[in-house]
């Protein structure tokens, strides 16, 4: 695979100027904002690199006269022991310097964009190098593994950041989605039958795996999750380069690995992404019944797992039908739209049927919980920047979307009628449906802090993205023109560049606790808890999962009011299941209750509707009729009791 060294580096030196650009502003923006920055001469170096890179980048756009020889001169030797040592330096050593400048030399002093994406533009740069050096490809291929490997060095360290020994939950509901994978054995772990989860119950039966084997810890959870996301992620990108028939073997892995950090941009969630390999797996245009029982079991599966997707297993089917099967082949409207009607309708029906199935197995006698979707608020201000997304989805999406789009645009100028317009109609009305319904979820109260909400969008551009970048389109009677983009691989660097700074963009520092003070928290939390238990039962909203894993043993599980399904039919405005809360608090049906501390004047900030919400049908109301006995401030967690009289706190609602 040939590409023209002149060309990777002046489209290299061109947009590590417009970096420099763009940092060179943000920094003096922050220098303004803080009057003084805390190491004047990190300034002046900081300024002065980034100044000398941006002259250096309209240098060489305005000056083209430049020969091949020229840039051949940037060649690196390739054979020689030394040479393959300085390539393996340079490969690993990217990673910590990486490290250093975001949380040592920048610090607080610069911010942390778009400087941090120029000094990580150049390292990918020393990366491509040692690449080079060690497997004799050109710069453009190099630079490409390079980029992949930052970006999947970045999204699997965030997918394993969590996992720890912390016993505590790492966020509001982080440990208590392993509550809900213990329930499938609940008769084994808690001795009683419990219900389960009334959403998403395909991720809790991924997550109950470990649960079959006994003796699970939090850790061991954790760390099953982590592998979930990265075994799945990454056996969705094998199924569509195995479907992509790619024959190149670097190009096999740019698209692979591409298409894996593109759906983390969402992030399209694990159990989601079993539809997504069932599809890619299993259509076959030509095979008309193994491709309807893809699509059964695929909509089955999306059935149990989330509303919104019951229409995308057969929509990805028809969506590669239409990408792969010529119209003229048929030639006939109804013969060739007969197919992708049957997968809709067949589709539709088994998601419906997935759902069925799910509420009957479930044990739940609350059917409204599964509709509580319908009944949430919607806050549209989410489509736009704000405190809890400064991204906002509509310009988060937006920035998806361009690079590949931008690349299809442009690569099939005056070659639309390749493919007849029906086809591009049908994948036209399924991109701008699973987009629109997208953002209509995205506003949904509980929603909007990132673009997971996009993820059938993100899934369905990312599979029409890679069919015509690697020329894989079942063309009409005229072959689809080629040449111009697969070969290209500045195109696969510039499709890399958003997904690999999303990445980045979730790189922070590991979780770091004093496992002293953890586990004088966890004693004190076992005795007190366990003091109470003999009193009567003990409600967990919080923390449930310390009953889940036995690190609070010999206290009977309460199966009520967990903080998700709480929270859930807070937002949702479940009036039955609340009012029932209510009076069980009246009534002290519970000895204690474990929860975290309860705010009332948190409504400000990062989801402050929600925030706002909890405190009016649940913080509230929890502290007219109990009072904390106990506070643990590094963990902050609050054990409650019955108070002698009603007591509540005077405190107005926004």
């Amino acid at each position: 695979m040939k590409s023209s060294p002149r060309q990777f580096w002046q489209s290299f030196l061109v947009i590590s100027a417009a970096l420099s650009a763009a940092a060179i502003y943000q920094t003096e923006q922050q220098t303004q904002a803080l009057l003084k920055i805390r190491s004047r001469y990190k300034w002046v170096l900081v300024m002065a690199v980034f100044a000398v890179n941006l002259s250096a980048g309209i240098y060489f756009l305005l000056r083209k006269e430049q020969s091949e020889d020229f840039w051949n001169r940037l060649e690196l030797p390739s054979s020689g022991w030394l040479w393959k040592l300085a390539g393996t330096v340079l490969l690993i050593i990217s990673i910590p310097a990486l490290w250093y400048a975001k949380y040592d030399f920048f610090g607080k002093a610069v911010p942390s964009l778009f400087p941090l994406l120029w000094v990580w533009f150049w390292l990918a740069l020393l990366q491509a190098a040692g690449i080079k050096i060690l497997s004799r490809l050109s710069w453009m291929a190099s630079f490409g593994l390079a980029l992949l490997f930052g970006g999947v060095l970045f999204q699997s360290y965030f997918f394993l950041q969590p996992v720890t020994r912390y016993p505590f939950s790492l966020g509001w509901s982080e440990a208590s989605r392993f509550y809900y994978g213990s329930l499938p054995f609940s008769k084994s772990i808690y001795g009683i039958s419990l219900p389960l989860s009334v959403w998403h119950g395909t991720r809790y039966f991924l997550l109950s795996i470990p649960f079959l084997f006994g003796g699970t810890t939090l850790w061991m959870a954790r760390f099953w999750q982590a592998f979930l996301w990265i075994s799945l992620g990454g056996l969705t990108s094998l199924a569509l380069v195995r479907r992509l028939k790619l024959q190149d073997l670097v190009m096999k892995i740019l698209i692979g690995g591409w298409f894996a950090l593109f759906l983390f941009q969402g992030a399209v969630y694990y159990h989601l992404l079993v539809c997504v390999i069932i599809i890619f797996a299993g259509i076959s245009p030509r095979q008309k019944f193994g491709s309807l029982l893809a699509i059964i079991l695929a909509s089955f599966w999306a059935g149990m797992s989330r509303v919104n997707w019951f229409p995308v297993p057969a929509m990805l089917a028809i969506a590669i039908y239409l990408l792969e099967e010529p119209f003229d082949k048929n030639g006939k409207f109804w013969s060739y739209v007969q197919t992708p009607v049957l997968w809709g309708i067949a589709g539709l029906l088994f998601a419906f049927a997935g759902q069925f199935f799910y509420i009957s197995i479930s044990g739940n006698q609350d059917l409204s919980a599964f509709g509580s979707s319908f009944t949430s608020a919607l806050l549209w201000y989410r489509w736009w920047p704000s405190d809890t997304n400064p991204l906002g989805v509509i310009p988060g999406i937006f920035l998806v979307s361009l690079p590949p789009l931008s690349l299809m645009i442009w690569s099939l100028r005056g070659k639309w009628t390749s493919l007849h317009p029906l086809r591009w109609a049908g994948l036209a009305a399924m991109t701008a449906i699973l987009l629109g319904g997208g953002l209509v979820v995205s506003t949904k109260i509980g929603g909007g802090g990132d673009l997971h909400n996009m993820d059938a969008y993100i899934v369905l551009l990312g599979l029409i993205t890679a069919y015509f970048i690697n020329d894989r389109i079942g063309s009409e009677s005229a072959p689809m023109p080629s040449g111009t983009v697969h070969h290209s691989l500045i195109h696969m660097n510039l499709l890399l560049i958003i997904p690999v700074v999303f990445s980045l963009s979730r790189v922070v520092p590991p979780v770091r606790y004093d496992q002293a003070q953890a586990s004088h928290d966890l004693a004190t939390l076992r005795n007190t808890v366990q003091s109470y238990s003999a009193k009567g039962p003990v409600l967990f909203i919080y923390e449930r999962h310390l009953l889940t894993f036995g690190m609070i043993p010999k206290v009977p599980i309460v199966q009520d009011y967990e903080v998700i399904t709480l929270t859930e039919m807070a937002i949702s405005g479940n009036l039955p299941y609340l009012e029932r809360f209510y009076s069980d608090l009246e009534n002290h049906r519970f000895a204690a209750i474990v929860a975290r501390k309860q705010n009332l004047d948190a409504n400000a900030g990062d989801f402050a509707e929600e925030s706002n919400v909890w405190n009016q049908s649940v913080a509230y109301q929890l502290l007219c009729e109990y009072e904390p006995v106990l506070t643990l401030d590094s963990s902050n967690i609050q054990v409650f009791v019955p108070r002698n009289a009603p007591e509540c706190p005077q405190v107005t609602f926004k």
